[in-house]
């Protein structure tokens, strides 16, 4: 039995994306015969600057870690993996729930306005992930295992910091294996293309740079024009999208924002539409590809996240972003036994001690 302390940044929260991985990781690793802690630092100020945050949060975690006898494995985020950690953890595993350095890319190449306020906020961004590059390095630097979200960022990873090579492993995502059976329910119900003749789109995610917001709306935009009977739903994004969606289709009742929503709502949206979209220009995995796929929705994806290691398993609905004008969609089919195999927390445990015994 392995004596585990899963660190996460974010709540343990089934609505925080980190924070339910975790939550579902040291489920998994329990049923495994292991004892498995979990530590957030939350609730946290919202008010206070990013670097003072980072710093309570580490102050913290090594404050706790203090009172703690040592642990087998401490699996925690780069950033977080101070000497306290080190000391406290026969091996360290530095474990990602988003490739956050590419994100912090994409912010920096986002467009805005060529002004001085501008340059700033460009300069600002740019201190922010030097610093956020120098506290990862130091993390993995002092990890047995750098463990990646998928393979693309095992790959990224590999080519950009090919000295880690050796430490370099990775990991998936997947729903619970409650949510599993729901998805499985909705499946079975599916019918192919609406009655009312027109495809019922949905989208999910935060209103962030890097989820592809304006190639979505412009894709919005440009398939209500040709397509009028269709529909599209952007559901979780806050209430920033409803700003930047065209206003006359929310008047129209063809696009509707849902800023959040609960579990039961989310059967509910996956029950009532036909197709995804996941827009994504870089993505960590992307469980709205899970929930949608597994509820026998066709999802048009771009090629992000863990749209590659799910390819395989999804060869007629995993489809490629944006979608021809006329679309085909098939009645629901069970995803492969292959695809479970993989793609179940009880799987993932199992390979994730697998990968960090090797």
């Amino acid at each position: 039995m392995n004596r585990i302390l899963i660190v996460s940044h974010a709540p343990l929260a089934a609505e925080a994306g980190a924070g339910q991985v975790a939550l579902q990781l040291s489920d998994a690793l329990r049923a495994l015969g292991n004892k498995v802690s979990l530590w957030s630092p939350h609730p946290l100020s919202s008010a206070l600057h990013w670097w003072e945050n980072l710093t309570l949060v580490r102050e913290k975690l090594n404050s706790y870690l203090t009172a703690q006898q040592n642990f087998d494995i401490i699996d925690a985020p780069a950033n977080l993996i101070t000497r306290q950690v080190r000391a406290k953890g026969r091996m360290i595993v530095a474990r990602s729930t988003q490739p956050q350095l590419l994100y912090l890319l994409e912010e920096i190449n986002y467009p805005i306005h060529r002004n001085i306020w501008g340059i700033l906020q460009i300069l600002s961004r740019s201190l922010f992930f030097g610093a956020t590059l120098l506290l990862n390095l130091w993390g993995w630097n002092r990890a047995d295992f750098i463990l990646c979200l998928g393979s693309l960022e095992k790959e990224w990873m590999k080519k950009r910091f090919p000295w880690y090579k050796t430490k370099i492993v990775s990991y998936f995502n997947a729903p619970s294996k409650g949510d599993q059976l729901q998805f499985a329910e909705i499946r079975k119900h599916r019918k192919g293309l609406s009655e009312f003749g027109g495809v019922r789109f949905l989208w999910m995610g935060r209103w962030r740079p890097h989820k592809g917001c304006r190639e979505l709306v412009n894709f919005i935009t440009s398939r209500s024009s040709s397509c009028p009977e269709d529909v599209f739903t952007i559901a979780g994004s806050g209430p920033e999208a409803e700003k930047d969606c065209p206003l006359e289709l929310s008047r129209s009742g063809r696009l509707k924002v849902i800023p959040s929503f609960s579990r039961d709502e989310l059967y509910h949206l996956l029950a009532t539409h036909d197709a995804g979209l996941f827009t994504s220009r870089v993505e960590g995995w992307g469980l709205s590809l899970n929930e949608m796929l597994e509820s026998g929705m066709v999802v048009f994806a771009t090629n992000t996240g863990g749209v590659p290691d799910l390819r395989p398993f999804f060869k007629e609905t995993l489809r490629s972003f944006p979608p021809p004008e006329e679309i085909e969609l098939p009645k629901s089919s069970s995803p492969p036994e292959a695809y479970f195999d993989k793609f179940s927390w009880e799987k993932i445990a199992q390979s994730y001690m697998n990968s960090i015994s090797a």
